[in-house]
This record gives structure tokens, C-alpha cells and sequence, in this order.
């Protein structure tokens, strides 16, 4: 078929490389080969078009301008082979402008490089990665759908993304990933169905809020994310890990709500979020606490959960004026929270041996927790109905809904010798009388 040009009407598949100048399609398109757009031209891809790729190796590369016009009743279409190569926009020399667009099986339906980009209600189905930001470009994505992709979108080299109202199904790998120094801000969004909905590696500045996690496999993976993000304001149902932060990940967790997931929030190698006014309900575990992960947990809500806390390889969370309300297991301890280990033995000397045989680079593991004490301390907590137990056992009783050093006692280590170390204890004593007023999430503005 025909493509439409300023300068006449010329197959689209004699085109190598447009001219300058404005060139513009619609109709149905026939692209045979790869396509430049010049830094001095521009291609505008009118409402209704219809391109039909005819090889995947026939990627638009883009320095001038483009523009994809589709509307709600005419969307632009890109019909193409699996594994089509998509546009590449290579430092264009305008703003990128995208709206009613539908690509489907596409290895990368947009691979941006240096670009400002704004991409709305259009649908990336079925392909490798829907957008990938290379580097340092700026995007705003709006109205989105990304569905059955390896992944989604990708953020990397400091390239910045503001996604909002989008829906991201069923990817294979992460529907959102970002890492070297990008950052951005996710809000009113919904992931379904991923294997992964976020994959934050490094620093993140910016925000997740007011998004619905639903049925992940893991809804927010952290990894060396420090200080970021800010997870504020979303609902997370079903997922078998809601949010874990490895490895010096900090971010603020704050008015969320955790129902119906496996483990709703897992800290695990020095991950300590700040964890306040949340709802945890119905999860298998709550808060679990491994490897010398030491979160702030202030104001919450947990009821109906199997178990609350669980600590393990020397984790202290602070946790206080949180409400326990008809938890299976209020507070349990693994065998390996022993702060009688960690002052015999230790295990600092080994995470900076295995990080030197690694030739780890990480300025992180230098704070890395050095002092342990014996107890994990939940005091100051309101325990709902179980308030009586507490008060019925005492200040230094056993309380069935605790598991530490009164029913673990000593253990010994695989691998340690014949040497045995106490198990941790927790302390309780005193608790409220009166539940917490403020906790739980509210209302965000």
C-alpha cells in the first residue's frame, strides 16, 4: 500500500531514510525495511493508520521528530512479526509525542536514548520489553496498558518516569524495573498477575503511591535502594512477597494496606524499612525480619495474620504503639537469633570475608550493625484480647503466642562445632492497656 508524504505519495518500502521536512502517513502502511527519521525531519502517523511490518529487523530510527496520533475510535496500529524491533529514538531532536497507539510482539516497541517522551493510552502486548529508557531520558506515561510482556517498562542510566492510571498484567519477568540512578514516581496504577510488578535496584528517588498490587508473585522487590522510595497509600492482596527490601534498602512503607499475602513485608541482608501506619490482615507472616535487618515499626495494624513478627540471624526491629489484634503467633524467633553468637562467634567477619572474596566494592556493608543485644523489645504494644495472657503470665512468663529462648533454648550451629548459644528473648512487659488511636493507614493526601 501507499504512505502519504508531503512531497507526493511514495511506497513507505522505498523508504531508507525520510526526507526533510514533515512526512506523513495514514491509511495502511507497508514497511519492508529499517527507516530513519533525520534530525531535520519529522514523521506524523495520522489516527486510523495501519502499519503492516513485513520483517522484524525493520526498526524506525528516530533523530528528528515523531508523532503518533491516534485517537480512542482510530488508534494507530503496528502490525508486526514476533521479535519486530520497534522504534529506537536516538536523541530526537523534539519531544516525542505518542497517544491511541497498539503494538503487539515487539522485542522493544520503544527503546529511548536521550529523549523526552510522553506516551498516552496506548497498549504494549505480548513483546520483550514495551518501553525500555536506556538513559537519560524524561517520560510520562498515562492511560497505559502493558500486558503479557517479558517486561514492561525499564528505567536505567538516570532516566526519569512518571506513570500514572496504567494497568501492567501478566509480565513474565518485572512489569516495572529500574536501576542506575533513574527514579521517577508511580501512582493510581494496577499490576496484576507478574511475576514481578517492581524491581527497584539502587537508589529510587521518588514515590509509589496509591497503586493496587494484585496476585504477584512478588509485588516490590528493593534491592540497595537506601532511603527510597516512598511506598505510600497502596493496597497489596495476594501476592506471595508484597514488598521486600534487601540489602541496605530503607524505603518509607507508610498507609498501606497488606491483606490476604503470603508474607506481606520481608527485610532480609540489612534491609530495615521504616514501617508505620499500615494495616497487615490475613497474611501468612506480616513482618519478616532476616539477616541483621533492624526496621522501625511504629503505629500499624495487625490483625488476623498467621503470624505477626518473625526475626532471625540477629534482627531487631524497634517496634512500638502498633495494635496486635487475633494474630496465630504474635512474635516468633528462628533458631539462629542468638546475640550469644553474634558475642562469641560473630558473623560480621564473615559477611566482610565473603564480600572480599566476591571483590564487593559496596561502601554499604561498612554499616553493617556491630552491637547485638539479647532481647527482641515489643514493648509498649496494645494485644487486643490476648492483653489478658500477658497479664496472666507476667512481665517474665511464657506466653504461647511468643516463641524464643523459653522454648528453643540452646542450639548448636552446623558447621560451629559442638559449642551452644541462647536463642534471643522477647520482651513485652509493659504493654498498653488501651489499643493505639492513630493506628493504621489514613488517608492520603
Amino acid at each position: 500500500m501507499l504512505a502519504l508524504l508531503l512531497l507526493g505519495e511514495l511506497p513507505a518500502a522505498a523508504l531508507e531514510r525520510l526526507p526533510a521536512g514533515e512526512t506523513r502517513w495514514n491509511g495502511k502502511v507497508a514497511l519492508k525495511a529499517a527507516l530513519e527519521v533525520p534530525s531535520d525531519g519529522v514523521l506524523v502517523i495520522a489516527a486510523g493508520t495501519r502499519v503492516q511490518v513485513a520483517d522484524a529487523e525493520a526498526r524506525i530510527l528516530v533523530r528528528g521528530g515523531l508523532e503518533i496520533a491516534g485517537t480512542q475510535e482510530a488508534p494507530v496500529v503496528f502490525a508486526a512479526p514476533p521479535g519486530w524491533q520497534g522504534f529506537e529514538l536516538m536523541e530526537p531532536a523534539r519531544p516525542i509525542e505518542i497517544q491511541h497507539a497498539r503494538f503487539e510482539g515487539a522485542e522493544v516497541a520503544l527503546r529511548v536514548l536521550g529523549a523526552r517522551l510522553r506516551v498516552t493510552h496506548s497498549a504494549f502486548r505480548g513483546g520483550g520489553h514495551g518501553i525500555d529508557l536506556v538513559r537519560e531520558s524524561e517520560a510520562v506515561i498515562e492511560d497505559c496498558l502493558f500486558a503479557d510482556n517479558q517486561v514492561g517498562l525499564e528505567a536505567q542510566m538516570k532516566s526519569r518516569v512518571r506513570v500514572t492510571r496504567s494497568l501492567f498484567r501478566n509480565h513474565r519477568g518485572s512489569a516495572f524495573i529500574a536501576g542506575h540512578g533513574s527514579g521517577g514516581d508511580i501512582s493510581d496504577c494496577r499490576f496484576e498477575g507478574n511475576r514481578q510488578a517492581l524491581g527497584l535496584k539502587g537508589r529510587f528517588e521518588g514515590s509509589v503511591a496509591a497503586n493496587r498490587f494484585m496476585d504477584n508473585d512478588t509485588a516490590i522487590f528493593c534491592n540497595q535502594t537506601q532511603r527510597s522510595p516512598r511506598i505510600v497509600g497502596n493496597e497489596f492482596r495476594g501476592s506471595e512477597f508484597a514488598l521486600v527490601n534487601a540489602s541496605f534498602s530503607f524505603p518509607q512503607v507508610e498507609h498501606n494496606q497488606f491483606v490476604g499475602n503470603g508474607k506481606a513485608v520481608r527485610n532480609d541482608q540489612f534491609g530495615s524499612a521504616q514501617v508505620r501506619h499500615n494495616l497487615f490482615a490475613d497474611n501468612g507472616t506480616a513482618l519478616w525480619n532476616n539477616r541483621k535487618s533492624d526496621p522501625v515499626v511504629e503505629n500499624n495494624e495487625f490483625r488476623d495474620n498467621q503470624r505477626a513478627l518473625f526475626c532471625d540471624f540477629s534482627s531487631y526491629p524497634r517496634v512500638r504503639n502498633n495494635n496486635f489484634i487475633g494474630n496465630g503467633m504474635g512474635v516468633e524467633l528462628g533458631p539462629q537469633q542468638s546475640a550469644d553468637f553474634e558475642a562469641r562467634a560473630g558473623s560480621r567477619h564473615i559477611a566482610l570475608e565473603q564480600a572480599q572474596a566476591r571483590r564487593s566494592q559496596n561502601p554499604l556493608l561498612a554499616r553493617a550493625p556491630t552491637e547485638f543485644h539479647d532481647e527482641v523489645d515489643v514493648r509498649h504494644n496494645w494485644w487486643g484480647e490476648d492483653t489478658e495472657v500477658l497479664r496472666a503470665a507476667g512481665a517474665e512468663g511464657e506466653v504461647p503466642f511468643f516463641r524464643d529462648r523459653r522454648q528453643l533454648g540452646r542450639v548448636s550451629y552446623q558447621g560451629w562445632g559442638d559449642e551452644t548459644y541462647l536463642v534471643d528473648r522477647v520482651v513485652f512487659a509493659p504493654w498498653l492497656d488501651e489499643p493505639v488511636a492513630d493506628a493504621g493507614p489514613k488517608e492520603v493526601p
